[in-house]
């Protein structure tokens, strides 16, 4: 650090993209804050990646292309602290350097950019999309097995550029650097995390100091965020525990809501015609031990052994009973492990569970159910379809976003999916479009927003249409406009209640739920001959349809535990005659799967007392 007349100037080392500038002039916006002594000069380094910007990465280096010549200069003194995407970094630090922080992370998806301005599903037949990433290239085949990857390379303006010419049918790129520089209007759809998982650090930034700077790392230390800490450590220490190449397709991402921390991952080989998921939950305090497992649970998937030499990072974490640590936050969590490593003590282990969501809904729920080893069952009861009328939700949705409405509510997934497509079909970036504030009902819904590009204002608590009224007017909607998108079937509780409570409110149909008429005769002759374990109901209809290929009669789920996802299913499954044995109040997948498990040791007693006897 050198000395200027008036202030101490600190010099912070960058790549000099637009992208790179933009994120260090974040850093120097929250360093300033808490050391207004201090000036803070971005000073521009250039890398191997931005010198050749024609040839793949993958043949430049790889990960670590655009930071290497960064951390020379801090390493030489010639920069006093760097600024980095993360998603960037190699996992292991250079020796005489430290990661001191974490200081945000902006949105981790990926983005399709497409010059057709439609989502992934929608482009032409075998389009030509450009990306520089395996991990992009794969997870787009399992999309679009009909695409054609191009190899794309250029700084953020190049390949926006590049996506309005007619060489392309569309780009995908990070979320985190279009929304840095301004860009995200032009991004045609958010891809979504279950079925895109990004790059590990993605959409974080982080800033390095030298060891043996004490000042620095104290400096620096003030804008850390632990929440992206936390996150961070266990994505790299994921991509450590692989040991995987620049080549190797690889995903992580670390989701925390309501205090549950999850570590989601995905490996694919290098010629890209496989790839294995895992999804484990972690602990805080020690986040990096769940990832190591899952990176040697994914490798033996591959007939690979643990890549890491006796005496690293990794082995230590083995070594030191990460086992042992791993299955006490799985204690902690109500038994909710993911991870089979042990699998004869998964209480799921075994069960036949009953899936009734519909077909395009039911995947998330399913693999994660195989992969505590229990034997799924799909057995969709419903299913969706578009609303009667189009054009009066598309019509509605573009005044609401164009400012002609003052909220939208949202209670189901499904309407949320509805109008972010009828938004996008009009053109709009999906739910991200306009400046209208979003309310919704419970945690699956608000993610779901979040998917399609959104941003919620207000989440329901308790997650019932009475809990949304009473957050609304607490926040004051006395003559505010509420569009109200909903199922033909939905309850008229909320727009009832909002009008009560002296709101304008527009109720439009989004969708609609018939039931399902194919069935699987062998799945239907499970249930009637109690061959199944437990029953899950995610809404009122698919317990109704449920009934009616029962011929009306409850007597064939009295051998089953019925889970039922929500109150309102659960006070239907009731009104109907059906014994509700468990209310998940969370819908989220954790939530779901912590009230199966639930389930799944009373089953296993009873099982323990029959065979006694």
């Amino acid at each position: 650090m050198s000395d200027r007349p008036g202030q101490s100037a600190v010099h912070v080392g960058t790549r000099g993209s637009a992208l790179a500038l933009a994120q260090t002039q974040r850093v120097i916006a929250k360093l300033s804050l808490v050391h207004p002594e201090l000036a803070f000069l971005p000073t521009v380094i250039k890398t191997e990646g931005d010198l050749d910007k024609t040839s793949p990465l993958t043949e430049i280096g790889g990960r670590g292309v655009f930071t290497a010549g960064v951390q020379e200069a801090l390493a030489d003194g010639r920069v006093d602290i760097a600024v980095h995407s993360a998603k960037d970094l190699p996992p292991r630090e250079p020796r005489g350097l430290v990661l001191a922080a974490f200081p945000e992370r902006e949105d981790p998806r990926d983005v399709l950019v497409s010059r057709h301005g439609v989502g992934l599903a929608d482009l032409p037949a075998c389009p030509r999309i450009g990306t520089s990433s395996r991990r992009r290239a794969l997870q787009v085949r399992l999309a679009r097995p009909d695409a054609e990857i191009v190899e794309l390379r250029g700084n953020i303006d190049t390949r926006l550029r590049k996506a309005t010419g007619d060489d392309l049918d569309a780009i995908v790129l990070a979320a985190a650097g279009i929304v840095r520089i301004g860009r995200s209007h032009q991004a045609t759809e958010w891809l979504p995390l279950d079925r895109f998982l990004p790059a590990p650090g993605q959409g974080a930034l982080a800033v390095e100091a030298r060891t043996e700077d004490r000042r620095m790392r104290a400096l620096l230390a003030a804008i850390d965020n632990p929440c992206v800490s936390t996150a961070l450590m266990a994505e790299r220490a994921f991509l450590d525990a692989l040991g995987a190449g620049c080549t190797t397709p690889l995903g992580a991402h670390v989701h925390e809501k309501d205090g549950r921390w999850t570590f989601r991952a995905m490996l694919g080989d290098d010629v890209g015609e496989r790839v294995e998921w895992i999804e484990v939950p972690i602990d805080p305090a020690a986040p990096e031990q769940a990832a190591v497992l899952a990176a040697a649970e994914l490798l033996g998937r591959f007939g690979q052994k643990r890549p890491w030499a006796e005496g690293s990072a990794a082995s230590g974490l083995v070594n030191d009973g990460v086992i042992a640590g791993q299955r006490q936050a799985a204690e902690r969590t109500n038994g909710n492990f993911d991870f089979e490593v042990d699998r004869d003590r998964d209480p799921l282990d075994g069960l036949r569970v009953v899936v009734t969501r519909p077909r395009e809904q039911a995947g998330s729920l399913v693999d994660a159910l195989r992969r505590r080893g229990a034997e799924p069952i799909e057995l969709p009861t419903i299913r969706i379809v578009p609303a009667r009328d189009r054009i009066h939700l598309t019509g509605a949705l573009l005044t609401a976003v164009d400012g002609g409405h003052d909220w939208i509510a949202f209670t189901s997934v499904n309407a949320v999916r509805a109008s972010a497509e009828a938004l996008r079909g009009a053109g709009r970036a999906g739910l991200g479009a306009g400046r209208v504030r979003i309310a919704v009902v419970g945690g699956r819904t608000a993610d779901a927003v979040t998917d399609q590009g959104g941003r919620v204002d207000i989440v329901a608590d308790p997650a019932t249409a009475e809990g949304l009224v009473g957050r609304m007017v607490e926040s004051g909607i006395v003559g505010k406009r509420i569009l109200y998108p909903h199922g033909d079937l939905a309850s008229d509780v909320l727009p009832r209640r909002l009008i009560e409570a002296g709101a304008v409110v527009d109720a439009v149909e989004a969708y609609r739920t018939e039931w399902e008429t194919e069935q699987r005769s062998d799945a239907v002759a499970a249930i009637t001959t109690g061959n199944v374990d437990i029953v899950t109901f995610a809404s009122p209809s698919s317990i109704r349809a449920m009934l009616a290929v029962l011929a009306g009669s409850v007597d064939g789920l009295a051998s089953a535990r019925v889970v039922c996802i929500g109150p309102v299913t659960a006070n239907a499954a009731r009104a109907l005659g059906v014994r509700v044995d468990a209310v998940a109040d969370d819908a989220s997948l954790d939530g779901i799967l912590s009230a199966v498990t639930d389930q799944s040791r009373s089953i296993g007693r009873r099982r323990e007392r029959s065979a006694a006897h």
